[in-house]
Formats: C-alpha cells, sequence, structure tokens
C-alpha cells in the first residue's frame, strides 16, 4: 500500500500518487477508504473508548516507575507490531493518566476518539472549544514513540510556542523533546528544532523550509546523491533543514489547506539590474488616465478586463515611451497589474502600510504578515500607489502550493470545527477523510436570526443600538468585522456614544491573545477582524453565564461559510451558554459578485418594508447565493493551480530543474 515512498530514505517523502499507473492508484485508494471506513466507525470508535477506560483503571493504581516500564513495553510494541488497536490503547490509557496526573487535565471521551482518528490519518471535526490541543497529544506522542518525527502544524507563531509550551512536561515524560519553529527564526536554530521528535510550528514555516532544501538538492532525492552531499560537507544531513516529510497533525485544517491554497508559496531573490521604478511608475500613470467602463472593466469577481477602446487608446499613450512598451502582451499586462493595484487592493483591508513600508495583511487572519511580498511587480506598484520606497522587484527560485506539499506526507491528519463544507474537497485532493466526533456537552448556543439593512449607514445604527443593549445587560458582545477599516469605522461610533470598548486587527496583533481572553468579562465590548484561527479561548466569568453568556454579531459574511461558523463557534463553548447573529447590509462587499439590477431591486423592496419577512428572506438568500459564487470561483483557482502545478513538473522533469 505504501509504494508511494521515495528512495531517499534520509528525507522520506511520497510521491504523488498521480503518477502512479491507474491500476495501483485506484487499489490504494479502495483499500484506504475501506479501511478507513471500518476501522473508524462510531461503534469501533466507541469500543475502543471504553477499552483505553479498561486499561486507564489499571493504570491509574500504579507508581510513576512502574508506568514507565510499561512506556518501554508500549515503545516496542508501536514499533514492532505498527498502528494497531492492540497497541494504541495501552498508549492511548497512559498519555491519559500522565497527563492528568501532570496538568489534572484529563482527555475526554471524544477527545480519545478524535486521537484515534488522527492517528489513523484522517481529519477529527470536533467543535470549537472541544480541546483540539489535548487531543493532538495523542497521535503526536504515539506517531514519536512509533519512530516517526511529528510536526504540529498551527495558524501562527503564538499558537505554536503556546501549545509546545503547554504541552512539554506531558511530551518530556515519555522521553520526547519538543521545540517550536518560528519564522523569524535563525537558520542554525531551524536546523537543531526539526531535530526534535516533535515539532511545532506554521505551514508557511513549513513550506518556506521545504522549498531551501530542494534548492539544496536539487529535483532528484536521490539516496546517493544526498549521502554524496553529506561526505563532501562531513555533516549528517548536510544543509537540509526537515528530516523529511513523515508525519504532520494540522489544526484548523480546512483554513491551511484550503483557504491558503490559492496562493503558491515562492522562494526569491531580489532583481536590482532592472530599472524597475521607473517602468512601474508608468505602468501606474496609464492606469490612473483610463477610465472605468470605457477603457476597461471590472467583474463581479474584481476581474480586470481591458476594452478594445482601453487597448487603442493604451497603444496611442505609449508611442513614445521606451521599446519596452511596444510590445502589445507586455504593454497590456502590466497595465492590468496597475489597475488591480489601484482598484482591487485597499488599505487597511488587504495591506496596510507601516514604517514605511506596504505589509500584507493575511485574509484569513487578519495578521500582518511582514515579510513577505506579491510578485509580478503587484507589490512595487502598490508601494507607488502608496508613496513609500520602492523595493527591488524578486526573482522566482522555487515555489510550490500547500496542495502539492502537504501530500507529500507519509503520514498527514488534521483537525478542525468546521470540515463538513469541504470534507470532499480534502478527499480529492489531499485523499483526507473527514470524520465528525460529537461534542462532549451538548451545545446551548441559541441562534437569533439575521437582519438585512438597505445601506450601511443603517446597518451601523442597528449594530451600535445593538451592542448598548447588549452591554446594559451585562452580556459581553464580541463583534467580528471583514476589514479593518469597518472595524476602525464602528470603533469610532461607538466611541461617540461613550461606550467603552476593545479594538483588535491586524494592526496590533501582538496583544490579540490578551484581548481575545478578556472577551468573556462581564459588560465586555470587544471588535475584531476576522476571528477565524485565533485558538485562544474566551472564558467567561462567573457572573456572565447567568445573563446569556457571550454573545457574537457577524457584521459582514466573508467569502468562506466556514470562517463565518468559526466566529459563531466563539461563543457557547463546552455546553456554556451563548448566543449570535447578523447584522448585514446590501452594501457589503460580498453582495458586488450578484447584478446589479437585483441587488437594485432588493434594496429598493427593503427601504419600502424593512421588517418583511419576505424581503429578509430574499435578501438572506441572496447574501447565500452570493457567498457559494465565491466559494465555487475560489475553488476552481485551487483546481487550476494544482493543474498548472503537475505541468510545471513535468515539464521541468525533462530540464532537471528545481521546483
Amino acid at each position: 500500500m505504501f509504494s508511494l515512498l521515495t528512495s531517499a530514505e534520509r528525507y522520506p517523502q511520497k510521491l504523488d500518487w498521480s503518477e502512479l499507473p491507474l491500476l495501483e492508484r485506484t487499489w490504494n485508494w479502495l483499500e484506504l477508504h475501506w479501511t478507513r471506513y471500518i476501522r473508524l466507525s462510531r461503534r469501533r470508535q466507541l469500543r475502543f473508548a471504553k477499552q483505553v477506560e479498561h486499561i486507564e483503571e489499571r493504570f491509574r493504581q500504579l507508581e510513576d516507575a512502574q508506568l514507565k516500564e510499561h512506556l518501554q513495553v508500549i515503545r516496542l510494541g508501536l514499533r514492532c507490531e505498527g498502528i494497531k488497536d492492540e497497541q494504541l490503547a495501552p498508549a492511548f490509557a497512559l498519555i491519559r493518566v500522565i497527563s492528568s496526573r501532570l496538568s489534572g487535565m484529563r482527555h475526554h471521551d471524544v477527545q480519545i476518539r478524535g486521537g484515534y482518528v488522527l492517528v489513523h490519518g484522517c481529519i477529527t471535526e470536533m467543535d470549537t472549544g472541544e480541546g483540539k490541543t489535548l487531543t493532538a497529544t495523542l497521535a503526536a506522542i504515539v506517531m514519536a514513540l512509533a519512530g516517526r518525527q511529528v510536526q504540529v502544524v498551527t495558524v501562527n507563531d503564538y499558537l505554536a510556542g503556546r501549545d509546545a509550551d503547554e504541552m512539554s512536561p506531558l511530551y518530556e515524560w515519555f522521553g520526547l523533546t519538543v521545540e517550536t519553529v518560528a519564522e523569524d527564526a535563525p537558520r542554525e536554530v531551524r536546523e537543531r528544532a526539526y531535530r526534535h521528535p516533535v515539532v511545532y510550528c506554521t505551514g508557511k514555516t513549513l513550506v518556506f523550509d521545504y522549498l531551501k532544501d530542494r534548492l539544496v538538492l536539487g529535483q532528484q532525492l536521490s539516496q546517493m546523491g544526498i549521502r554524496l552531499k553529506d561526505f563532501i560537507r562531513n555533516r549528517p544531513g548536510g544543509e537540509l533543514l526537515l528530516p523529511g516529510l513523515q508525519f504532520a497533525i494540522v489544526d484548523e485544517i480546512d483554513s491551511v489547506l484550503i483557504d491558503e491554497a490559492r496562493t503558491p508559496l515562492i522562494i526569491s531573490a531580489s532583481d536590482t539590474s532592472a530599472r524597475h521604478e521607473e517602468y512601474y511608475g508608468h505602468a501606474l500613470e496609464l492606469a490612473e488616465a483610463l477610465e472605468h467602463e470605457k477603457d476597461f472593466m471590472i467583474d463581479g469577481r474584481k476581474l480586470i478586463e481591458l476594452t478594445r477602446k482601453g487597448r487603442e487608446r493604451l497603444a496611442e499613450l505609449t508611442q513614445e515611451f521606451s521599446p519596452l512598451w511596444h510590445n502589445q502582451f507586455r504593454r497590456e499586462e502590466s497595465v492590468i497589474q496597475a489597475l488591480t493595484a489601484l482598484h482591487n487592493f485597499v488599505r487597511d483591508e488587504h495591506y496596510i502600510v507601516r514604517d514605511d513600508k506596504v505589509m500584507i495583511v493575511d485574509e484569513h487572519t487578519g495578521r500582518v504578515m511582514p515579510d513577505r511580498s506579491w510578485e509580478k511587480g503587484l507589490h512595487q506598484l502598490i508601494e507607488l500607489k502608496e508613496g513609500v520606497p520602492v523595493t527591488p522587484p524578486r526573482i522566482t527560485l522555487a515555489k510550490i502550493s500547500f496542495q502539492l506539499f502537504f501530500r507529500r506526507y507519509m503520514g498527514l491528519a488534521g483537525m478542525t470545527g468546521t470540515g463538513r463544507e469541504v470534507a470532499s474537497e480534502m478527499g480529492h485532493v489531499y485523499n483526507l477523510l473527514s470524520v465528525r466526533i460529537p461534542p462532549h456537552r451538548e451545545s446551548q448556543r441559541v441562534n437569533l436570526g439575521s437582519r438585512v439593512f438597505p445601506s450601511a449607514e443603517l446597518k451601523w445604527q442597528a449594530l451600535v443600538e445593538t451592542i448598548v443593549e447588549k452591554r446594559a445587560n451585562g452580556q459581553p458582545v464580541l463583534v467580528g468585522t471583514r476589514t479593518i477599516s469597518a472595524a476602525d469605522e464602528l470603533a469610532g461610533r461607538l466611541s461617540q456614544q461613550g461606550i467603552e470598548h476593545q479594538l483588535l486587527h491586524a494592526n496590533q496583533d501582538v496583544e490579540e491573545a490578551l484581548v481575545v481572553a478578556d472577551a468573556g468579562r462581564q459588560g465586555r465590548v470587544t471588535i475584531a477582524t476576522n476571528m477565524a484561527g485565533r485558538g485562544t479561548d474566551i472564558k467567561l466569568s462567573p457572573d456572565v453565564a447567568g445573563i446569556g453568556g457571550l454573545h457574537v454579531i457577524l457584521t459582514e459574511l466573508h467569502d468562506s461559510a466556514r470562517v463565518d461558523r468559526q466566529l459563531v463557534g466563539r461563543c457557547a463553548r463546552q455546553g456554556q451558554p451563548g448566543s449570535w447573529e447578523e447584522i448585514l447590509s446590501l452594501e457589503d462587499e460580498l453582495l458586488q459578485v450578484l447584478p446589479a439590477g437585483i441587488m437594485h431591486g432588493l434594496k429598493r423592496s427593503l427601504h419600502h418594508a424593512p421588517a418583511s419577512r419576505m424581503a429578509q428572506w430574499v435578501a438572506r438568500k441572496a447574501y447565500q447565493m452570493a457567498q457559494k459564487k465565491v466559494e465555487r470561483y475560489h475553488k476552481r483557482i485551487r483546481r487550476s493551480l494544482l493543474k498548472a502545478e503537475f505541468h510545471t513538473r513535468r515539464s521541468l522533469s525533462f530540464t532537471g530543474k528545481s521546483e
């Protein structure tokens, strides 16, 4: 079944299954899915949890020295017999007992079931607040004891460091050292960290370090080539960072493998030879000279296309320019990129300007990415647009997408609270099955419904009124906004009303954990830009549970319904009380993908009868239609990117060049 492994024993990874013969690929798929469906049935999970509980009762009576003896037996069994229930049950029971003794945190049965799913290389879907961090330790310890290096992937450096620090005593009892790899860590620190049995890091950190290894090794990962490089350098492992791609547990796996999969990750170098600033300056001037709807069009997906008149005008404007502008394809491509910088990228939404630098804001987490840049001159064009110093353009040395990278892991598993919408794509692209785990306690979350207003002004007024009402009752409120500018708009209106509030967005990401942690205090109002993947628990103060718990307000829906569900999941965690509602407007950005005629009719209907059930129902359906349309569009982008990468790899295989 695992004939997919490469021959490089020092850098283990899978060959892509798409390169195998059809018959072998089909047999692997059938065997994998049939085995997992049997092993991971609800009945099998419950039986395994009972087995673990039975062994745990016996282990609880033993001293640490006696448990250490059992640990040696368990380690030997995992390495000799493999990942079987007979080996897993005592391992899980021992982890549960030691965790309870060291920290007082005993794995619930649903966490045992979640860990069982992870060990078998699947996605465990557990509600927000069900303790996925503790669940991951079950699979991480078992796989490390079995001899595999484990990489636990989180959405940011803060969570990686926090989780590693909290769980390190548990790992150390089992003789496993744990380390964190931060994005800004020096190379020698990263190289040492990756040699530990368990490593916590972000997906981007892993991918960039993998690309650096590819640049060292070249396209072919031959065993002889690696040993030769080691012999020449007289260093075991040579200049390689990663010990291969052995086993990864990805937290918020839908965010990492789906939302972030539309853009390839690139290693590049500065190109100081070209007169880039002058060229991009001309492109921006030409773009500013063109008229919208006359010379160029922007569709609902924000794709820009020049009209026939626009092409003719562009040719006229560049007659006196340098010969670089006489090539029609190059000329039009550069100007379209400049138009994109002018019209599709908004300050304090897609990027911020700090210390005379343009810094990208991650659209999924709302965090600043200071070391990232857009390619094909887009970053330089935005710098010119904002009047900050222009950085040299970049030359691509290596690139790969999350889709292609994570398919190369010998073992891959993940956790999420919102995976059902993308379960089919996870299966098709990553060969991963999603298994739903029920909550430990029944949810008490209350849905207060949706209100859609014809204009943004009416929405903001209703939003402030709702916050004032909830705050007067002492109920804490968490307001989720889509952009930094929207968060600032609401913060300004609350300040005018004299309402104390906390503001959390990409401009102050250092303080985010403290702000989120305090969002459950009585009367607290917190405004946050895109809460997806924040990962910090909101703990309710004792006096809040009796007045309804945390109240979450969505002020605008995101491109994906999963992101909205992640925000809603911040309230009513682990059986606590909580409520949520949507306060939207027909002027929200997401609805721009719908025809203007439909939107005009909806606005008119809501103006005449704002409380009409029919008008509200139609407006909400329009919102859902727009969201699904954008989701389908993003899915096509991911599919196209993966196909393009396969085509590029086939082309490079004839030249011997690296990815």
